[in-house]
């Protein structure tokens, strides 16, 4: 008995200086402002969750900013986060990249255990590895390259309005338009230089597997309950083989490419895996890092077929905005490169629709050290997040925030020096692949306009866009009436032929 006694008091002595330990750290930040948590325990635990259930989770810290100013403090559990939407805190977490880290724990990371984008990718890794990487891949992304990812992008919407389009959207159908740009975005990878068997040919698979990963990972954060329930569900097993078996295909294409690479006296220009093996080889990695820059390939594709879907949801209430970029696209009609510039109130569309739904809703680093920011003294070894949600919603810097109007950017993109327009980052952690996100949304768009008339179509599920995941995520896709216009023209060149 005397021994479960001393055990009893040896767990409350713990369990006491555990929680002073908590509390003393807590008091390091009790010059920040913030809203009072729930309980010294669980933080802001229960109102972020009832936040997340009413999908206002990030309208949640739009509040917060409104009381507590741009910088503030809120509470996982007993320990301190600090958020931020201060230009000028965020202007130092871009730049400073080795005070504000990645996070370790980024769950797209892996999916109980298995590898899916691993450490050093060139979106989630650091360091010395990261920094080489990213110079090499920054020549293949630059934007004098763009006239070449242009070239092969150009034919292969031909051939996915063929294989793709046509097949399925005959007269009438009524389609979930962010399908349609799951199976254009996925496709995209395959005409450079990533072939694979799910390549070009069968897009829609690998954009499906895609979609299950993104649904199930999140499955590993949450309650106890949560994590156990999917740790032995059927769709976790049959997730986690999907991830081996993409990285299997991932490992075939790098050994084909390597085969290649052997005759090359230099990458051509439009080969993205090839630049992709030279960087993890220039930085001292292996072939998993290049088949995780594959699968973080395949998830960034991705983000872009939600962009449009993003875009689609808010173009339902607003026809105005949508008839005038119907109308500029058939216009000026994509014929070279440079056609593309004539796109301008069409690129003001997209902007708006970055500025309101953009690919990254909210970011997180890690504070390594003590630092200034803002009128704030910080201290280190802590969480910082940031919403570019937050940020584009604040009426200081965008009048009317919640509505959809593109000319806010008929001057070219406001306040980019001010760091008040956030929707690709900035510094060296700025997306790579902005110009090819841009390029392939324009060429999708003018795609679909000229060959179809497109007409929302109301369902009993209203499409939201999801506010809980770091990146953007829809619910029920915004489903449109597909009218095909190329049937009027392959009818009148018949006529014109008889004739």
């Amino acid at each position: 008995m005397w021994l479960i006694g001393v055990i009893a008091l040896l767990a409350i002595l713990y369990y006491f200086q555990d929680t002073i330990q908590k509390w003393l750290y807590c008091q390091k930040f009790r010059h920040i402002p913030g809203p009072p948590p729930d309980s010294f325990f669980n933080g802001h635990q229960l109102t972020l969750m009832a936040a997340k259930k009413a999908n206002k989770f990030l309208d949640c810290f739009l509040t917060w900013r409104k009381i507590y100013g741009d910088t503030f403090q809120f509470r996982i559990k007993t320990r301190p986060v600090i958020f931020t939407v201060d230009p000028e805190v965020l202007k130092l977490i871009s730049q400073d990249v080795v005070s504000f880290t990645k996070v370790d724990h980024l769950p797209n990371r892996a999916l109980f255990g298995q590898r899916i984008t691993g450490t050093y990718s060139i979106l989630t890794g650091g360091g010395q590895e990261w920094a080489i990487k990213r110079r090499i891949m920054s020549s293949f992304f630059a934007k004098q390259n763009m006239k070449v990812v242009f070239d092969k992008l150009t034919p292969l919407m031909s051939r996915l309005l063929e294989t793709k389009l046509k097949p399925r959207a005959g007269a009438g159908n009524v389609l979930d338009i962010h399908e349609i740009f799951t199976i254009i975005f996925s496709a995209l990878p395959g005409v450079l230089g990533m072939e694979c068997a799910m390549g070009v040919d069968s897009p829609e698979e690998i954009g499906r597997r895609i979609n299950i990963f993104l649904d199930v990972i999140p499955s590993q954060l949450g309650n106890l309950k949560k994590i156990f329930g999917a740790h032995v569900s059927k769709k976790k097993q049959e997730t986690i083989d999907m991830v081996v078996e993409m990285r299997m295909m991932g490992k075939q294409m790098v050994d084909e490419k390597r085969k290649d690479m052997e005759s090359w006296d230099k990458n051509p220009d439009d080969d993205l895996l090839a630049w992709l093996i030279s960087a993890n080889d220039a930085a001292g990695l292996g072939d998993e890092e290049i088949i995780d820059d594959i699968m973080t390939v395949y998830l960034v594709m991705d983000n872009m077929s939600k962009q449009l879907g993003s875009l689609f949801i808010y173009l339902i209430n607003y026809k105005d905005v949508f008839d005038k970029m119907v109308t500029e696209l058939r216009d000026n009609p994509i014929t070279d490169y440079k056609s593309l510039n004539k796109l301008q109130y069409t690129e003001m569309v997209l902007l708006e629709s970055l500025r309101l739904a953009p690919v990254l809703l909210r970011g997180t680093r890690w504070l390594n050290k003590s630092i200034q920011a803002g009128k704030y003294w910080i201290p280190g070894d802590c969480q910082f997040q940031y919403s570019q949600y937050v940020l584009h919603r604040i009426e200081e810097y965008w009048p009317n925030p919640r509505e959809f109007i593109p000319e806010r950017f008929e001057k070219g993109i406001p306040n980019v020096e001010s760091f008040t327009f956030f929707p690709f980052l900035a510094g060296p952690r700025a997306c790579l692949g902005k110009h090819v996100a841009m390029i392939a949304m324009k060429m999708t768009l003018s795609m679909l306009a000229i060959n179809y008339d497109l007409t929302p179509v109301p369902t009993d599920v209203v499409p939201v866009i999801v506010q809980t995941m770091a990146v953007t995520r829809l619910k029920g896709g915004p489903m449109y009436k597909f009218d095909p216009r190329y049937r009027v023209k392959e009818q009148t060149s018949q006529v014109e032929n008889e004739y």
